[in-house]
């Protein structure tokens, strides 16, 4: 049922994506109370400050002294379990930052303690509305049949993550590396529009970005939806534009989605030119608003969550696939 008093929304983490959480729930309910969980003392008076903040907590100890009705866990991925868990008592939905774990080993534990409950991972790319045009098309049948996905995305991760070498990205053990922490948007987009992976093979390599080992660059190769639909994605993290582009190959026409112009087009066997949607339009924090408020729809029984558990647990294998995969060997994905 919707909030008839302020709703009480704890933020876990406070870091940049945790801070663009914080930001955005205060956007979208002024009158929410919102907490902030993180261990720092100094982001916890900077972060309280600066969004006037009542309430701040060193620990999940300190916070779970108190119910809320949201939680929305922001910390690395190695830790996103443990802390889920420790607020299952505590809090009536809970958002998970993507990627759900940097393993499977505690996934039944996270099942258990939010068994029948609201949770969902913050894959945002399910809320982006080209991604939800695209949906609409292939679900509609209009084009007929996936056949291939193929996807490519690229930016200069140091201009839009100045910190990198600071951070959880340096290791694979923290949920680092292009593969688990930029192209599992990817992947979690492709399951999405083209079911879920049948196989992966992954090349995947460090090329450019300085001061890190892990790697930058992330060439993928699979199958989909019981190997109907061919699949290739790319992604680095080194190079000049800030740009992806998705083709979605049917057997009757084609779908493309141009995110860094915020559009797509569709061109139909038969046709002589693309025919394009009026360009979306949306600032960064625009995506995350809305994100916010299918998690919080969904937390008041208006509508599913917008990536479930199981779905985000099979993004997780496919994270863990492409990083054994290693350019050696095709992964079954289970």
């Amino acid at each position: 049922m919707p909030q008839s008093t302020p709703r009480k929304i704890l933020i876990v983490g406070g870091g940049s994506i945790g801070e663009r959480h914080l930001r955005c729930f205060r956007d979208i309910d002024n009158d929410a109370e919102i907490g902030l969980c993180d261990v720092r003392e100094e982001i916890r008076n900077q972060l309280a400050e600066r969004y006037g903040l009542a309430k701040t907590f060193a620990d999940l100890d300190e916070a779970t002294q108190q119910q809320w009705d949201a939680a929305v866990i922001c910390t690395p991925a190695h830790l996103h379990v443990a802390h889920a868990v420790a607020l299952a008592e505590h809090a009536d939905a809970l958002m998970i930052e993507k990627p759900l774990s940097t393993s499977l080993e505690d996934i039944p534990r996270l099942r258990a303690a939010w068994s029948g409950r609201v949770v969902n991972i913050a894959y945002v790319l399910r809320v982006n509305p080209l991604v939800q045009a695209a949906k609409q098309i292939l679900d509609s049948g209009e084009l007929g049949d996936l056949l291939e996905v193929v996807a490519a995305s690229g930016q200069h991760f140091p201009t839009f993550r100045p910190a990198y070498r600071e951070i959880y990205y340096t290791r694979h053990e923290t949920g680092g590396g292009a593969i688990q922490d930029a192209a599992t948007h990817q992947f979690n987009m492709v399951q999405y529009l083209a079911g879920d992976f049948d196989w992966v093979f992954c090349d995947s390599g460090h090329q450019a970005l300085e001061g890190v080992e892990v790697e930058d660059t992330v060439h993928l190769t699979g199958r989909t939806g019981g190997g109907r639909t061919m699949v290739n994605t790319s992604l680095n993290q080194f190079m000049a534009p800030n740009e992806t582009v998705v083709r979605l190959n049917c057997r009757g026409g084609s779908v493309k989605l141009l995110f860094h112009e915020q559009n797509i087009g569709t061109l139909r066997h038969g046709d002589e030119d693309w025919t394009w949607n009026p360009p979306a339009k949306l600032e960064r924090d625009d995506l995350f608003r809305e994100q916010a408020r299918r998690f919080l729809a969904a937390a008041d029984d208006q509508e599913p969550v917008r990536c479930t558990l199981d779905e985000a647990e099979h993004t997780l294998k496919v994270n863990l696939a492409a990083l054994k995969s290693a350019g050696r060997e095709r992964v079954e994905i289970q």
